[in-house]
């Protein structure tokens, strides 16, 4: 008499079955191939520099003199381009990004007060309010402070003659220079290393759905009741079909990692980040296939479910602080630590929180996955 299959014997099985039919869906084998290749080309068209141009805005815009003076700081490296605006206050929303004219937008804001010129003449301190945006680099910026400084020797050496500059008659103080955000001066990131994590992330919603899918297909056609009939228990189904989901995301994110060079100096670091990623995803298609009847219903519940978790990919594209709500979301700490690790080169230290809080994301969601599905195979 032959020995009982072992419980791991038993989950393997079941995930070779769902793998084979997973093979078979003419739907998802067209899908997953067509979409990696999408992903791969699109990463390595998107642009990998960084544009050094600097838009300088200026107020008021008579100031001729301070125009030439900028323009004659350009360098190689950084170009800088002149902007007039005919208000402070719209210099300052043109920097915080706020105006509606995108055309508008600048780096860098100069705000000169209207008594400028009679206060160099008489030798009066005076302030000059700059506005800086948080990807303006510190030789920039100092380039900046230093031409206005220049400029206010300059004006009032030609004002008064011959006499000898008495002091600086223009202070810049530190609490008018406004960096919003990350300060990220230095270390900008290409707009191709900013989408990478939203690339991959697209991918494993892919894979979560296709594990959605394959979820549904089987509590509809009641193939999870004839595999209880078998030695499977309830337990070995719920865990054959996490290893699986976790697989196709793990296979898929693999591939386009190694197709876009992404692993770069930490490779152990990205491998961990991909299993937290395909653990996460498999979780959400756990929920989504529990909780549609067929494949449109669970189609519209994982894209449900899933675009929630695509905030915070695109909230490392735009420059600035997340909102509280966007951190909170599962998907935030996995992103995060996809984009130091692969876009800055940082390692375990730099993103140990962020592991932490994914992982525990991680738990979260499979223990809410497994006890759904596990109440919708038991109602079967």
């Amino acid at each position: 008499m032959s020995a009982a299959p072992s419980r791991v014997a038993i989950v393997l099985a079941i995930v070779g079955k769902d793998l084979r039919e997973f093979g078979r869906d003419r739907l998802w084998m067209l899908i997953t191939p067509l979409v990696m290749v999408f992903m791969v080309g699109a990463f390595w068209l998107l642009p990998d520099r960084v544009d050094e141009s600097i838009e300088v805005g200026l107020y008021p815009p008579s100031f001729a003199t301070t125009m030439r003076l900028l323009q004659a700081a350009e360098s190689d490296e950084h170009a800088i381009d002149i902007v007039p605006f005919d208000s402070e206050q719209r210099l300052a929303r043109a920097v915080a990004g706020e105006l509606e004219d995108a055309d508008q937008e600048v780096l860098i804001g100069i705000a000169f007060p209207d008594d400028f010129l009679s206060a160099v003449r008489s030798g009066q301190a005076t302030t000059v309010s700059v506005y800086v945006d948080q990807g303006v680099p510190p030789p920039v910026r100092q380039a900046v402070s230093s031409g206005i400084r220049e400029l206010a020797y300059a004006l009032q050496a030609s004002l008064n003659g011959n006499n000898p500059v008495q002091a600086l008659p223009i202070t810049l103080p530190d609490e008018q220079t406004i960096v919003l955000g990350e300060d990220r001066a230095g270390a900008q990131i290409s707009l191709r290393d900013k989408l990478r994590p939203l690339l991959a992330l697209v991918l494993l919603f892919m894979e979560a759905l296709a594990l959605g899918g394959l979820v549904a297909v089987e509590l509809e056609t009641r193939t999870v009741t004839a595999l209880l009939v078998t030695p499977a228990r309830t337990a070995d189904v719920l865990v054959a079909k996490g290893i699986t989901g976790a697989l196709l995301g793990v296979a898929q994110l693999m591939v386009f990692l190694l197709a876009t060079r992404s692993f770069g100096e930490r490779p152990l670091l990205v491998t961990t980040l991909v299993l937290l990623g395909a653990a996460m995803m498999s979780a959400v298609g756990m929920l989504a296939g529990a909780a549609g009847k067929d494949f449109m219903s669970t189609l519209f519940n994982g894209i449900l479910f899933l675009i929630p978790l695509l905030i915070p990919a695109i909230a490392v594209i735009i420059p600035g602080s997340s909102a509280w709500w966007v951190e909170v979301l599962p998907s935030y700490g996995l992103i995060q630590s996809f984009s130091a690790v692969i876009g800055d080169g940082r390692g375990w230290a730099a993103v140990a929180m962020y592991l932490g809080t994914s992982a525990a994301w991680v738990v979260v969601l499979l223990a809410a996955g497994v006890a759904v599905l596990r109440r919708r195979v038991v109602s079967l």
